[in-house]
């Protein structure tokens, strides 16, 4: 029974050869293999030998180590598999039990001679085993893949082209550079994208690691992302999918491209592809891409309860004017000059704001009061990165959100709150208000 079961095994190999198997894990097999054959017809021809030493030959110890040796390596293939992409093909595993299993009860089955019948399976078993082998020589190529649109099914070429550079002498020397990548657009045009330009972060619907990467590649300054690649295109709907999986993670409208696999030499998803020193490098992994991309570091955070009333919205409407401003190395940044005039025609309402009078300090309705909330979270994300401040007043009463000697007053056009970026960096204010929360964050760019 083993050396039969095997010989199932290598016609159900044939078949997802033929078919293909659409799983996330195994996608990353499509575009290579032994000596550039499937690694489902390498499996067939496996499993057919085995059947027939199962079949033919009375139980040996080279038979068991061969079974043996196929059972490890096909484990340690779909071991590959989820490092690669964090998941574990459903169809390669049950192969990989199986064959196991079945090694294993060669293995302890008692030592007996093949009957008449077992004899007779070995027939069909060595014309299998011919027949998978003429496919291996053939090589009629590896399983399908979803059409993509138009003239879009395109593998991930890294195009030679030639730049000329004039050397001393009137005749200009072609030089051949491989920085041009063939890809193509959602529409199906065909396209070329320049690695000298921007590295290329190819991902995948089903990659269960590539999101990082994408949120990532979503905290660089919109001129500084990379672009961005959908590959190994296994399933009708990935495309959809992968165009869900950029909104998800901060990269809605971002242009995408498409290609059926990546550039010789990278395996898994999500990798990195650039142009250095006149060759094609590349990463592979979350960890590795951030680090090459340079992806900006959260200096200081600071956040503040902030409720929905006129002075939480004041300090949401302040916030929201900050946001996103940009303070090179060594510039002082003003609250007030980013803010502005706190007046009903630009949005703000009444709120209330400390003030002195004779009886000492007192909370009184003012258009714009609460703004202070958001020059408090600021300045205590300033403290946070250990930036230089320059100018900050603190209330003359205590304050709900903020300890003492922790807030930062503001009153137009008097009362500031400056501070110097020190960080050598260029740095960047990103804000957030919900959920009766006021959060401020710095982040720093290479």
């Amino acid at each position: 029974m083993v050396g039969i079961s095997y010989a199932f095994l290598s016609v159900a190999s044939l078949l997802f050869w033929k078919i293909g198997c659409t799983s996330g894990a195994c996608s990353i097999f499509s575009s290579w293999g032994l000596l550039d054959r499937s690694w489902w017809l390498w499996g067939a021809l496996y499993y057919s030998v085995a059947g027939i030493l199962c079949l033919g030959l009375p139980k040996n110890r080279l038979t068991g180590a061969f079974l043996a040796a196929g059972a490890v390596f096909h484990a340690g293939l779909v071991g590959y598999g989820y490092v690669a992409t964090g998941s574990v093909c459903p169809v390669c595993w049950k192969f990989a039990a199986m064959g196991v299993l079945l090694a294993v009860f060669y293995l302890i089955s008692p030592d007996k001679q093949p009957g008449r019948m077992v004899y007779v399976s070995a027939g069909p078993a060595r014309a299998l085993a011919v027949v998978v082998l003429a496919l291996l020589i053939v090589n009629p190529g590896t399983e399908p893949v979803v059409a993509l649109p138009a003239t879009a099914a395109v593998a991930a070429g890294v195009e030679s082209h030639s730049d000329s550079i004039k050397k001393a002498g009137p005749d200009p020397v072609e030089k051949a550079a491989s920085y041009k990548l063939r890809v193509s657009t959602p529409d199906g045009e065909e396209t070329y994208l320049d690695l000298r330009e921007k590295p290329a972060l190819f991902f995948a619907a089903w990659c269960p690691h590539c999101p990082e990467a994408l949120k990532d590649a979503a905290r660089l300054l919109p001129g500084k992302r990379p672009y961005l690649i959908v590959t190994y295109l296994r399933e009708e709907g990935d495309i959809g999918k992968a165009k869900a999986k950029l909104a998800e993670n901060g990269l809605t409208g971002e242009p995408y491209y498409l290609v059926q696999s990546p550039p010789e030499g990278v395996q898994g998803v999500p990798s990195l592809v650039w142009w250095d020193g006149g060759e094609v490098k590349h990463v592979e992994g979350a960890a590795l891409i951030k680090k090459e991309l340079g992806v900006p570091e959260l200096l200081g955070y600071a956040e503040i309860p902030n409720p929905p009333d006129g002075g939480g919205k004041n300090a949401a409407l302040a916030a929201a004017l900050i946001n996103g401003k940009i303070i090179q190395p060594g510039e002082v940044y003003s609250f007030n000059r980013a803010v502005g005039p706190r007046t009903v025609s630009r949005g703000f309402v009444e709120g209330r704001s400390v003030v002195e009078t004779v009886y000492g300090p007192k909370l009184v309705p003012d258009v714009g009061g609460g703004v202070c909330r958001a020059s408090t979270a600021l300045y205590l994300a300033v403290l946070d990165a250990g930036l230089e401040v320059v100018e900050r007043h603190g209330h003359s009463m205590p304050v709900s959100y903020a300890e003492p000697g922790k807030d930062a007053a503001v009153a137009w056009p008097y009362w500031d709150f400056r501070f110097r970026n020190t960080a050598g960096k260029l740095l960047v204010i990103k804000t957030r208000s919900d959920y009766g929360r006021l959060r401020v964050e710095l982040w720093a760019f290479q």
